[in-house]
């Protein structure tokens, strides 16, 4: 007797393996995507909160003159005012240009995160047409802004950073000396005021020197005004 084993059925074909390593590409291109628009959004946000602080800086000088003008016959208020008004100035423009910092950092990084994307996706054998960004390359930005430009020039606005830096500092340098020649000639003025317009003075020269010597040790702004080529 022949028992007939029933045939089993045909099973369909297994699932396309997915490449890998395409995958893999594509989770690297995802991600650099992702951090580069993140980037590009602190970039955006630093430029704004660099506004905001001109702005209260800008309020700030015209309080504190107004109130100078107002109260100039009032010598404990107008001494007053004249050695704290430098130290606020100061202040503001710390938290500007801490603003700055973080603006600069951003700006370096998306510069580092260009030349990586662009080695990676770059196409040699496009064609760049009337244009004169570079054909190969897949972001520009940052390198055009740099030097790579029909100019050959570095396009940062840094004038706007120096008249900045310009008018904080150099109001408060004026309300300083403002306030020690006030101080040394105001007859009669106490003694705990005249301390105060001193000690408002070295405060805000202090101050000063601390952001010069943080300027020139900061890595992203050592000659950063040449083009690159």
């Amino acid at each position: 007797m022949t028992f007939w084993r029933p045939r089993k059925p045909a099973l369909p074909p297994g699932p396309v393996v997915a490449d890998l390593a395409a995958q893999r590409d594509q989770a690297r291109l995802v991600f650099m995507q992702h951090e580069y628009n993140s980037i590009r959004s602190e970039l955006v946000a630093a430029v704004t909160t660099q506004q905001a602080v001109m702005n209260y800086g800008l309020a700030a000088i015209a309080v504190i003159y107004t109130g100078l003008l107002t109260s100039w016959s009032n010598i404990a208020l107008r001494t007053g005012i004249l050695g704290l008004a430098p130290l606020v100035l100061v202040f503001i423009w710390f938290v500007w240009w801490g603003e700055v910092q973080r603006l600069g950092r951003a700006r370096w990084f998306l510069w580092d995160l260009e030349k990586k994307i662009n080695a990676q996706l770059g196409t040699p054998d496009a064609v760049a047409g009337e244009s004169d960004l570079p054909a190969a390359d897949v972001l520009h930005w940052e390198s055009w802004v740099r030097g790579r430009n029909r100019w050959k020039r570095n396009l940062h606005s840094r004038p706007a950073y120096h008249l900045a830096t310009g008018l904080l500092c150099g109001t408060g340098l004026g309300t300083t000396v403002l306030s020690v020649v006030l101080a040394a000639t105001a007859s009669p003025m106490s003694a705990g005021l005249r301390l105060l317009a001193f000690g408002g003075t070295a405060g805000f020269v202090l101050l000063c020197g601390y952001a010069l010597f943080s300027f020139r040790r900061n890595p992203l702004f050592r000659d950063n005004g040449g083009a690159i080529t």
